[in-house]
């Protein structure tokens, strides 16, 4: 990630320090695509106590299309059995590329483990770019577009 920092300390504990990136988003409004501006300026995006906070998220699935370069492409993330706590559909239009590298070049880790640490949101030529820095992995995908919906969050 360009501006966003998520640095492993030692096993399991991580740096993670958004601040840079939150600076240079106001300069970044005219060239992200509405969606992407949406989601990525959501005042509790990178709030770690709020609900609609990404970091912690668990991907539950990689669509089969992962290596086809997808028109569409989706990933849906739950959150755990935490009260006041939600999941998190994220659906890309126009994908030109899907990129996952994990640590050692295995198939991606759906454990509880592996979760998101935090992720990134830049212009690109063909829309932007969304990178996702997971524990063991990162995903980059480059489209038109993304739309974001939150799960209503369930308070039983």
């Amino acid at each position: 990630m360009k501006y966003v920092i998520v640095q492993r300390q030692s096993q399991g504990v991580y740096w993670h320090d958004p601040s840079a990136y939150l600076a240079e988003l106001p300069k970044l409004r005219a060239r992200l695509p509405t969606g992407a501006w949406t989601f990525t300026t959501d005042p509790e995006h990178y709030d770690f106590a709020a609900p609609h906070c990404v970091k912690d998220l668990k991907l539950r699935s990689l669509p089969p299309a992962a290596a086809a370069k997808p028109s569409s492409f989706e990933l849906r993330f739950e959150r755990g059995p935490i009260q006041g706590r939600n999941g998190l559909t994220i659906s890309y239009s126009d994908v030109t590329t899907v990129e996952i590298h994990t640590e050692n070049g295995s198939a991606f880790d759906f454990s509880d483990y592996n979760s998101l640490r935090l992720d990134e949101t830049l212009p690109h030529p063909r829309g932007c770019t969304h990178e996702l820095a997971f524990t063991t992995a990162t995903i980059r995908i480059t489209c038109a577009d993304l739309q974001a919906k939150w799960d209503p969050i369930d308070l039983r």
